[in-house]
């Protein structure tokens, strides 16, 4: 039997997307001042839930941003491709999140927020991109109707290039720089380990773990990485792992349960009682990964995660 191969929305395997959410949700100053295409000055305010009306289609990963004087919204995606798919998911993303925002604006009798979007590449073809592309719904030769957005091809630029840009989010991204190779990523732990608390270089580190496995150009950088991280966070990564590639339901729930189970431990700061255990598992087969994972990494909401160890209410 083949594994069976899980991706999640952007094309991405499920454990690099859940990575990725994860520190994105953690870390959302990191993510507003890395992403925002601004030279002044940027603070995260929050992370937008909210649904289109008559739409019921959440909205969960557009970041509330302060950019000098405005308030904006910022939308980022992230894909191991950019093709005609990923600009189209951006192009509907966006409209969705400008019709929630109005939505909003209307209620309180404001103007809907600016919105702004970038797309991260994780790998693809050796020609530069375009620092911006579009999604374009008008005739070539009618005036322009569509979205515009940024690209961020991480992949193709250097180790040195995603260090200057100076945000811990960025370094994430290093494993799979053009030029990354044992020498400089055995630096940009060091410099990560030293510009972090225990705790959130733990975190990040299992994102670079993530990251390293997806490296397409199949540079063997993960042991590098894994050398760089204790046992415990290797754990974490390798259990969700083998849990997927046994290509069956039950082991790959197995792996996913395994680590968002150690993510609820984090914020409990103890281990989970054989009943929390079981009430997790539950969420999990009924609501699946997304849905807890949202649930876990929501650093906001605490009744949120805890309501994960009780028992399913008939509205959930």
């Amino acid at each position: 039997m083949q594994p069976r191969k899980r991706k999640g929305e952007a094309g991405l395997d499920d454990d690099v997307d859940l990575v990725l959410r994860h520190v994105s949700r953690q870390f959302p100053r990191e993510v507003a001042r890395a992403l925002c295409d601004a030279d002044e000055t940027v603070e995260p305010l929050g992370w937008v839930e909210t649904q289109v009306t008559g739409r019921q289609r959440r909205l969960d990963r557009a970041l509330s941003v302060r950019v000098g004087d405005e308030r904006r919204l910022l939308h980022a995606e992230w894909t191991l491709t950019m093709n005609e798919e990923i600009a189209f998911r951006v192009f509907e993303y966006h409209n969705l999140t400008a019709l929630a925002a109005a939505d909003e604006a209307r209620g309180g009798r404001g103007k809907p927020l600016p919105i702004e979007s970038v797309v991260i590449v994780l790998s693809g073809r050796e020609e530069p991109w375009p620092a911006h592309a579009a999604y374009r719904t008008s005739p070539a030769r009618a005036p322009f109707c569509g979205v515009h957005f940024r690209i961020e091809p991480v992949y193709q630029r250097t180790v040195a290039e995603l260090e200057a840009r100076g945000s811990a989010f960025w370094m994430i991204f290093t494993p799979l720089a053009v030029d990354a190779d044992a020498r400089n990523l055995e630096a940009v732990m060091e410099a990560l380990r030293a510009r972090t608390n225990e705790r959130d270089f733990a975190e990040l580190g299992a994102a670079m773990v993530a990251l390293a496995d997806a490296d397409k150009r199949e540079r063997g950088l993960a042991d590098v990485v894994h050398s760089c991280l204790s046992r415990e966070i290797v754990m974490q990564n390798r259990i969700f792992r083998e849990g997927k590639a046994m290509g069956i339901e039950e082991g790959f729930v197995q792996g996913q349960l395994a680590v968002l189970a150690r993510q609820v431990e984090r914020r409990l700061r103890r281990p989970l009682r054989a009943d929390e255990q079981a009430q997790l598992a539950e969420h999990l087969r009924v609501d699946g990964p997304d849905v807890v994972a949202d649930a876990i990494f929501d650093p906001e909401s605490r009744e949120r995660w805890r309501s994960l160890l009780s028992p399913r209410t008939p509205t959930q």
